[in-house]
């Protein structure tokens, strides 16, 4: 976890290039459409590109107040009928993956 405020402030100015297409901030809302951009089940369809609707989010709070999330539960309609244990028919779980960054200092 990164605590350095300055650190924190100039990740959250890197355009997702820099970042291995990972943003400093998404907004999230229940309802919203949302794309899967990795190949989590190809044989069940779960797989870049699928559109799916967001359902649910779970997250963890830091000592600042900024919820990180963990996972969330989206509905893609392209997918098999076999859902994992206590998921409905055709929600599929997206889950947080992380990415190295180097950052040089400019000095």
């Amino acid at each position: 976890m990164i605590s350095d405020p300055l650190l924190i402030s100039k990740l959250g100015e890197l355009h997702s290039a820099q970042t291995g297409g990972r943003l400093g901030k998404i907004p999230l809302v229940l309802g919203m459409p949302v794309m899967i951009t990795t190949n989590f089940d190809v044989e069940g369809g779960i797989v870049n590109g699928s559109r799916g609707i967001l359902k649910h989010i779970r997250y963890y709070e830091d000592k600042d107040g900024n919820r990180h999330a963990t996972s969330c539960v989206v509905e893609v309609a392209d997918t098999s009928s076999n859902a994992l244990p206590h998921l409905k028919e055709h929600e599929a779980v997206a889950i947080q993956d992380s990415v190295e960054i180097v950052l040089k200092h400019p000095h």
